[in-house]
């Protein structure tokens, strides 16, 4: 069995990124005009998927919101859970 250190990166398309931020628009109740970063990063916690979604929306004060999935894969239900409960534990 080979463990893959340095997993790929989904492709993202410029629409699924849109969409994310639009959820997060609406879920959060946010001005359009408010700063929203999205990157996908390796995770480094003990038994999580390779990859999470960490967002950064940008009000005062900064929230930071991570889903342990790559972009392409978060639904809505998704970024309804990561922003209720913002401590999720990746091992569920």
């Amino acid at each position: 069995m080979s463990i893959d250190l340095f997993p790929r990166k989904p492709v993202v398309s410029p629409e699924q990124l849109q969409q994310l931020k639009d959820w997060l628009y609406e879920i959060l109740q946010i001005d359009r005009h408010t700063i929203i970063s999205i990157n996908q990063l390796q995770c480094q916690d003990s038994g999580c998927p390779p990859i999470q979604t960490a967002i950064a929306v940008m009000t005062s004060p900064h929230r930071i919101i991570r889903i342990h999935k790559a972009i392409p894969d978060i639904a809505y239900t998704d970024v309804v859970q990561a922003i209720a409960n913002p401590n999720p534990n990746p091992n569920r």
